[in-house]
């Protein structure tokens, strides 16, 4: 028998007699089984991190209503390659930024396409910026291209801070 074959054979018989690795540590799929190991104690890290919201009640209590902390909204279609794209963008902006900053999504649907049309979203992927206390100050179309845009304003917001042009930069016409 080969190295490798012998080593499964041994792991079989481990598994057989169950004295191998525990079964949660293993998920069945179809063709075998994989390691979970992405999963760390049964807990997923976007759910803890991006909130779904689908109803205006929601969008009101859950963004609307916050008076703690920086609120980005990413307006997207389950359907739509540009949203899509975006969507790396989106996951690296909140790992940056979480817990300091809620995120939360709103998906269009037939069941939410209300929300997307009273809160004036033009298209998708779309995002917005909440403040607490003062409401929303950003608003932009945030798809691959121009998603650079929407993390430097947000990063400004966060940091309290924003750059200025120089005076050289600035053609006002006036001299």
């Amino acid at each position: 028998m080969r190295p490798m074959e012998e080593e499964r054979e041994k792991n079989s018989k481990k598994n057989r007699d169950g004295s191998g690795k525990n079964k949660k540590e293993w998920k069945q799929v179809v063709g075998g089984f994989v390691p979970k190991f992405i999963k760390r104690d049964g807990a997923d890290t976007k759910s803890r991190t991006v909130q779904m919201v689908d109803t205006i009640e929601d969008y009101k209590r859950v963004v609307v209503d916050e008076q703690d902390q920086i609120v980005v909204v990413r307006f997207f279609a389950p359907w739509c390659k540009s949203c899509k794209a975006a969507h790396p963008h989106f996951k690296k902006m909140v790992s940056e930024h979480s817990p300091s900053v809620k995120f939360v999504e709103v998906p269009l649907t037939k069941d939410t396409a209300y929300i997307h049309e009273g809160l004036g979203v033009p298209s998708v992927p779309f995002g917005h910026i909440y403040s607490p206390h003062v409401g929303l100050v950003e608003e932009m179309k945030i798809n691959k291209k121009v998603f650079r845009e929407f993390r430097q304003a947000l990063e400004s917001y966060v940091s309290g801070s924003c750059d200025l042009r120089n005076e050289e930069e600035v053609d006002d016409g006036f001299q």
